[in-house]
């Protein structure tokens, strides 16, 4: 399916639709984190202004997943401890949790899922020479975050969907029909706002769009490609780990593979890999 995103539509559609900026400290943060020479006491100095955000950090240094001998009770031990790709990952997905319509109601099962599912990109983009398994992380956390502003906006729009996707059409083509636009195009603007680099913002726009792959045209297109077959493999990956149907594999699979270069059997082992670290055996 083609989506496209006019912009005056878009607008008109959306008014109303509440688009949360990045809070400011997150965005300050990721600023330098993404810098050539990113200063982690600066990082630290920058979480410690929001107590929303430094909070969880303490929490999960302190978890007995690190295993320190004695407590982490300031910020500037727990960046040390995290390391600077664990402290971004945390905060985006702690910022959105807090940012995206926090009080509708299932919104914790919604994020839990976006979590595992950007867990399992970063592992995935770990086996793909070029790509950051930090940004694989951010986009498999933001790449639906467009459903719950259309939740938001449309009351209606999860018993609309999820009755119509059983009779007929794709998620995206009966979004288009009901409510003109869709979760990918809401999801992009918001990832936009975000200022998530564009590739990425792209990928999330036509993460739907099966025949991208057949639209190749230049690096950007590839890397888009990249981004998209990540987010399918991903989301694979977090339904076995949950014991979920995903019936759109069988037709993402073959794309999705080729591209990314996995034959059946390393896709199949890689699988293995992520649902075994995912259930804590790794």
């Amino acid at each position: 399916m083609q989506i496209t995103l006019d912009a005056n539509a878009a607008e008109q559609v959306l008014n109303g639709i509440h688009l949360p900026p990045c809070p400011t400290v997150l965005m300050d943060t990721m600023k330098e984190a993404r810098s050539s020479d990113a200063d982690m006491g600066r990082i630290a100095r920058l979480l410690s202004q929001d107590i929303g955000l430094s909070a969880p950090m303490l929490k999960l240094a302190n978890s007995p997943h690190f295993g320190l001998r004695s407590r982490v009770s300031s910020v500037q031990q727990a960046v040390t401890v995290l390391g600077l790709r664990n402290t971004i990952n945390l905060l985006s997905n702690v910022a959105l949790r807090a940012n995206v319509v926090p009080n509708l109601a299932g919104m914790d099962a919604f994020w839990d899922y976006s979590g595992i599912t950007a867990v399992a990109a970063a592992r995935i983009a770990g086996k793909i020479p070029g790509m950051s398994r930090d940004d694989a992380y951010t986009v498999g956390l933001f790449h639906d975050c467009g459903i719950p502003v259309m939740m938001q906006k449309f009351p209606d729009y999860k018993k609309n969907v999820n009755e119509m996707t059983r009779i007929k059409g794709t998620i995206c083509e009966i979004e288009s029909a009901c409510y003109s636009t869709t979760h990918a195009a809401v999801g992009n603007l918001l990832a936009r706002s975000w200022l998530l680099p564009q590739p990425m913002c792209r990928a999330i726009l036509y993460h739907h769009d099966l025949t991208f792959f057949s639209k190749i045209t230049d690096p950007a297109d590839i890397e888009i490609c990249n981004w998209i077959g990540i987010i399918h493999a991903a989301e694979y990956i977090a339904d076995l780990h949950l014991g979920l149907r995903n019936d759109g594999w069988a037709i993402w699979q073959p794309h999705v593979l080729k591209h990314l270069q996995f034959d059946e059997q390393e896709f199949s082992e890689l699988c293995s890999d992520v649902v075994s670290m995912l259930g804590g055996d790794d």
